[in-house]
């Protein structure tokens, strides 16, 4: 049995993570916000990282505001600097006084930040999200216990990502951001939790592309969610109106991007259960309508 220590663990991820490590009988501490309602009475709950128990087998590092939440104002800035640099620094400083074998920590795609097709080799991007995804990455390297990275794209499931979009789309009132030729990075989040426990089984370090094995555009997304909600997708979200409400936000995130590939974890053997993004969306939307309804 292993014991497991998560941050971030009232987030979308993190809940499907805790029910997955659960369902196989490990022990979990993990990092709760005061503001969760999320709740689950076999998980050993701490307000801090300075509870980090005296012994651990994995930490998985996931904590961080969400970073297409709001404009990216000075003060937005510094609170998404602190949820993920400062956290991963300080994990990382209360590691290195007890025993840990394994970490896994987050980051994502935007460290790449826009143009075509990029897997693991290519170089650090420019922009605010480049710069972030660095750093944060830099605090993950000051563990000292063997660490991998995941560089996640955008996480498809019965929440996050669809919490904002699934509502216009099945009103018909959805369509491409942009040009919609930019690259869409995309992971469902059933393969997130499997590559989490597979780079644990496998003992893997480094960093590793937590993307769809099939890269796609922004148009490839929005057709797919349309299709999911048996909806047209004709409204289109123009470039300069996105600009002018959430500045260089949108510039970075929305209007940019790139097609993350995941070489290194192909490569080494991991199998996706969703290699495109047609059955990965179909099967986030009928989650998220199930789990709405109560299901």
């Amino acid at each position: 049995m292993r014991h497991w220590f998560i941050t971030g663990a009232t987030g979308f991820i993190g809940q499907a993570l805790i029910e997955s490590i659960l369902s196989q009988g490990d022990r979990i501490t993990a990092l709760r916000r005061s503001t969760s309602r999320f709740d689950q009475p076999r998980v050993d709950w701490v307000s801090s990282v300075q509870d980090l128990p005296e012994s651990v087998d994995v930490i998985v590092n996931l904590a961080g505001e969400g970073i297409a939440d709001a404009r990216w104002s000075a003060a937005r800035r510094a609170s998404l600097l602190e949820s993920r640099v400062t956290l991963t620094q300080d994990l990382a400083k209360a590691a290195s006084e007890k025993q840990v074998t394994q970490v896994i920590s987050a980051s994502a795609v935007g460290f790449y930040g826009s143009g075509g097709e990029v897997d693991e080799d290519a170089a650090q991007g420019k922009g605010f999200a480049a710069q972030l995804c660095a750093d944060w990455e830099a605090a993950a390297s000051q563990f000292n216990a063997p660490t991998a990275i995941i560089r996640l794209g955008v996480v498809l499931g019965p929440g996050g990502f669809l919490n904002r979009t699934l509502l216009p789309f099945s009103l018909g009132l959805g369509g491409p951001i942009g040009s919609g030729r930019q690259g869409f990075s995309w992971i469902h989040r059933d393969d997130v939790i499997r590559m989490i426990h597979w780079l644990v089984e496998h003992q893997k370090t480094g960093v590793y592309n937590a993307c769809g094995p099939q890269a796609c555009t922004n148009r490839d997304m929005t057709q797919a969610l349309a299709r999911a909600v048996k909806r047209p997708a004709f409204f289109p979200a123009p470039g300069f109106a996105l600009k002018a409400v959430f500045g260089q936000m949108a510039e970075e995130l929305l209007l940019q991007g790139q097609q993350a590939l995941p070489k290194r974890a192909l490569s080494e053997g991991f199998e996706f259960a969703f290699e495109n993004i047609e059955p990965a969306m179909a099967d986030a939307v009928a989650k998220k309508r199930l789990a709405t309804k109560g299901g």
